[in-house]
């Protein structure tokens, strides 16, 4: 593990990982080597080859977080009800951890306290019809506010707080319009989000429900997950 990674086994983190070009056939046989049999056949039932790297790159990057962050050597990762991750064979750990991709990037956070979620997005033209079903009031005034280049970017900011807030499993009965973060981040003090972009057209947010310093960024390379 690099030395740059060495002082973090603590806090709330988060880690950025671009998809990059085509895995060479050897590559990608090397990490599939390293995942559970359920696993390789979820990921080789990808048509295109773009899909099959997410998957792929996304879950050796979850591993890996896990393995050096949380030292569970030896995770073996279920889904609830909702269809949420979680380490199914570690009772006694207090963390969360998360997973989301678009675009050129895969981002994965985790906190070693609490739940946590995570959200990427790529920014593309914005959809009124979509704006009108996922945002809020308060929300739809808020992004009217800017011009048409500004008003796209503040709907995928805006997005992504949602997707991070709804993906800690804090409100499952949540939609869209419902989860309104003009009203949540005034009103719920429990719950802190942080957002960044990884390059000008990714916008990240990631949300976390215990009280922690700033989140540690890390960009890597997938040849930091061998």
């Amino acid at each position: 593990m690099m030395s740059r990674l060495g002082t973090m086994k603590s806090g709330v983190h988060l880690f950025m990982l671009p998809i990059g070009p085509q895995l060479l056939q050897w590559e990608s046989e090397a990490f599939l080597f390293k995942l559970p049999h359920e696993d390789r056949l979820r990921i080789l039932r990808y048509k295109h080859w773009q899909d099959r790297q997410r998957a792929l790159l996304g879950t050796v990057l979850v591993r890996w977080m896990i393995r050096e962050f949380a030292d569970i050597q030896h995770a073996i990762i279920a889904r609830n009800a909702m269809g949420r991750p979680y380490l199914a064979n570690q009772d006694s750990w207090q963390g969360d951890f998360n997973l989301s991709h678009s675009g050129e990037w895969i981002v994965a956070a985790l906190t070693h306290q609490g739940h946590i979620g995570v959200d990427v997005e790529k920014i593309e033209c914005l959809n009124e019809d979509v704006m009108a079903y996922a945002m809020s009031e308060g929300e739809i005034n808020r992004i009217n506010q800017y011009s048409k280049i500004d008003r796209s970017k503040l709907f995928y900011e805006l997005w992504t707080m949602k997707e991070a807030i709804y993906k800690t499993g804090l409100f499952p009965n949540a939609t869209p319009k419902s989860l309104d973060t003009v009203e949540l981040k005034s009103k719920r003090k429990d719950i802190f989000t942080q957002s960044l972009y990884v390059d000008q057209q990714h916008p990240i947010t990631i949300c976390w429900d215990r009280e922690q310093s700033s989140v540690k960024q890390t960009i890597l390379n997938r040849n930091e997950l061998v």
